[in-house]
Formats: C-alpha cells, structure tokens, sequence
C-alpha cells in the first residue's frame, strides 16, 4: 500500500456539504477543540498481517503518511496495518479540505500555520499551486502564513474536486 493513497483519498473527489458524515464532524471537534482523539476513544488498532477488508490508514483521508499521523487520532499510527473507527475512504463524506473550509465559513477563523501539517515540498500534483485554495499572492484560504508553490499541507483539495467556492 502507498501512503499516496491518503494523498489522493483526501484531495480528489466530488464531495458536497450534505455528504457530511460522522467522521467529518469528528475533524470539525478536533479542529474547534485544537485536541486530537486517543486512540483508545478511537478504537484505533493494528492489525496483524493484511487487512482482510484492505481498509487501513494508508487508504484514509485523514492520513497524513509521510508523518505517520492522523487529522482525528493522537500520536504515530501504522500506515499499513493501522486502522480506526474514523476510516473514511476516498469518496465518502467530504474532503478534510472542505470540511476546514466550512469551518472557516462558520467561525470566520482560519488554521493557524502549525494546525496545517505544512511540509516545504508537496509530491508533484499535491503541491499549493494544485489546491484550489491557495491564492498566487502566496497566501492560502485556509491557513495563516506564506507559501510558495511547491509546499503542501494536510488540507490540500486538488484543483476541480470537492465543493464549489
């Protein structure tokens, strides 16, 4: 399994508000509450071998892969063989992207730098300059601070996916 399937799984799609779904709103709480959910809240475990459903967190979109995190659950998780009961696959409810900016819309509030998972180099068609919200002044709708082109975040939403703006 390639970590780059939580890349796509959280920024391709064609997710609208009303898809919402009990995991999106976890993200809302993690978010307003700026505290992420144990694992043990999360029923998060690692399964030993393959997964039978080949479910697991690589296949998430609220992995974060290269960190070996998670937008919802506390602390390092396992990619491979990691799996909680927040697993939202590619297509189901919306896009963590989405969801942050309708928080956005509601509190009026974007993320602060370090609440982004901002990396300096995104992989190539995840970068800011795919996202449809990063603006060209180097600034971004969902989080405070600079960036240029070829950085990324854990919010991306490729350009033509996800809710309208």
């Amino acid at each position: 399994m390639s970590v780059e399937d939580s890349a796509i799984a959280k920024s391709v799609g064609e997710q609208e508000e009303q898809d919402r779904t009990p995991a999106d709103m976890a993200l809302l709480q993690v978010i307003q509450k700026g505290k992420k959910i144990s694992k043990h809240d999360a029923d998060y475990q690692e399964l030993e071998g393959k997964p039978v459903s080949g479910e697991s967190c690589s296949k998430c979109k609220f992995n974060l892969g290269d960190e070996k995190k998670c937008h919802l659950v506390e602390g390092e998780i396992n990619n491979e063989y990691g799996i909680s009961k927040f697993f939202s696959a590619k297509g189901v409810g919306m896009l963590p992207g989405d969801t942050i900016w309708y928080y956005i819309k509601r509190t009026g509030k974007k993320l602060q730098y370090d609440a982004g998972d901002v990396i300096d180099k995104g992989a190539d068609g995840f970068q800011c300059k795919d996202c449809k919200y990063y603006l060209y002044s180097k600034k971004c709708l969902l989080i405070n601070g600079d960036f240029l082109p070829e950085m990324s975040c854990g919010y991306i939403v490729k350009i033509g996916n996800g809710t309208e703006l």
